[in-house]
């Protein structure tokens, strides 16, 4: 597939769509860092603040195939632009939240901005950039992601020390409106389908199942019951099978199962789910380290934490391009490798002395830093290279669900095992920093067996390139 855009036009794409990428990981690192901050100012616990990360998670896990498909049909270029005024708006309704219930509806509406910008994006990135340039552009995607996460622990930490923690949110308003101005002057429909309907019964089915999902995984901070939890289950599994049997029945798929039969989209899939429950198992429960064991100041956790983003900015456009000649194969072997070590770095950190420890945590941020950076781009272009043209939004899509579904399992294994665990500790009169310690170091352990899985998934990709 050839360059849609002229020359000079398709970078002001691309930047458009990574400023979307930006402000959606600016936005998920700087309220990771300052979770313990809002826990205290809203005078919430650990299960509650969890939902303030996990809401935003789920609602985009719900609507990005969704989305994805819908801008098949519609046009990328009138949702994308909806996405960033909605993720505007939303943010802004963040900054002026006084109470917890204000907060998740904020987030939850942000979420859905954000989830218009990482399901559109890339396949925008996809029909303006021809395959020998694609990994390139979706390394440069990369790039606008991992400086959001680079400067949102530093950004959070700043700001909050200095004027709270609801001024955070502002700093996403002059981005969005820079990339819906970008978005209206270069960012061109183009009609990438002829088929016009989609399945709505799949669409809520997937939506439902999902939620229901989330809620089971985090039971704990919900309900106490254990009838009510049995019923979400049997929804839960009904859901799934009345989705399945939706999809293979229905014209125009939500999410065509076929799609899966290509073995780099599949794995490639499972793969993505694999590498971020990894790395936001780290992102959830590293702040916590800072705050209680550290005892770290906002401003002191941001500058740490940023080695992490900086490491992926560095080394994500570079290997996205070198994988359009050598192959995303063995970038997301080594990508994957390296989160894995990283998750066994902190497991080891929680068990030695001090001196010992902080050097342990440098080189575990530096490790989870190239596990993401170099297995992301590479991934993502085998995913979308291997995906149909008819079904670039669905793809994007997909690859974003996928994402989530392994970021809420990193934040609910970081969150209501961690809080579970503690709790049976806290039984036995261990001392409290004993007791986290021992808890954060099982949890990597755990994190680190997770790693492996998703460490299969990239070595039964494909070892060629692909290409569209």
């Amino acid at each position: 597939m050839d360059s849609i855009l002229p020359g000079q036009n398709k970078w002001f794409v691309l930047l458009c769509v990574g400023i979307g990428a930006f402000l959606s990981s600016l936005n998920s690192s700087l309220t990771s860092t300052i979770l313990p901050i809002i826990e205290h100012s809203l005078k919430t616990t650990l299960s509650q603040s969890e939902w303030i990360v996990l809401i935003y998670l789920l609602i985009m896990t719900v609507t990005l195939i969704p989305i994805g498909r819908l801008s098949d049909l519609w046009g990328h270029r009138k949702i994308f632009m909806f996405g960033f005024v909605l993720f505007t708006c939303s943010s802004i309704l963040c900054g002026y939240s006084s109470n917890f219930f204000t907060l998740i509806l904020g987030r939850a509406l942000l979420a859905f901005g954000g989830s218009i910008l990482l399901s559109v994006g890339p396949a925008i990135i996809t029909t303006t950039f021809s395959s020998e340039e694609r990994g390139k552009a979706l390394g440069i995607q990369a790039l606008m992601t991992y400086i959001g996460l680079s400067l949102g622990p530093l950004f959070g930490g700043s700001i909050t020390q200095f004027l709270g923690w609801h001024f955070t949110f502002f700093i996403s308003v002059p981005f969005g409106l820079g990339g819906f101005i970008l978005a209206f002057l270069y960012v061109k429909d183009i009609n990438v389908t002829s088929v016009k309907s989609i399945d709505i019964r799949g669409m809520v089915f997937f939506a439902i199942a999902m939620t229901a999902v989330t809620i089971l995984m985090n039971g704990a901070s919900i309900t106490s019951s254990y009838f009510i939890l049995l019923l979400i289950f049997i929804l839960m599994v009904l859901s799934f099978i009345l989705f399945f049997h939706s999809e293979r029945k229905a014209r125009s798929p939500m999410m065509p199962l076929s799609l899966f039969r290509i073995r780099d989209f599949g794995f490639g899939a499972m793969g993505a789910a694999f590498n971020y429950l990894c790395f936001y198992l780290t992102l959830f429960i590293i702040p916590f380290y800072f705050d209680q064991v550290l005892h770290s100041s906002a401003m002191e956790t941001g500058i740490i934490f940023t080695i992490t983003p900086f490491i992926m900015m560095i080394c994500s456009p570079i290997v996205g391009a070198l994988s359009d000649r050598l192959g995303s194969r063995i970038f997301s072997m080594t990508g994957m490798g390296f989160s894995i070590l990283s998750l066994l770095l902190f497991g080891i950190m929680a068990k030695t002395t001090s001196s010992i420890a902080f050097l342990l945590l440098i080189l575990g941020l530096i490790c989870a830093g190239l596990g993401t950076g170099v297995f992301a781009a590479p991934n993502n272009s085998a995913i979308m290279g291997a995906a149909p043209k008819d079904y670039q939004g669905v793809a994007s899509g997909v690859v974003a669900t996928f994402r989530n579904i392994g970021m809420i399992a990193g934040t609910t294994i970081g969150g209501s095992l961690f809080s579970f665990m503690l709790l049976i500790l806290s039984k036995k009169d261990i001392p409290a920093e004993q007791a986290f310690l021992s808890t954060f170091s099982t949890i990597m352990w755990v994190g680190a067996v997770f790693g492996i899985i998703g460490f299969i998934c990239s070595f039964s990709m494909n070892k060629s390139r692909s290409s569209m």
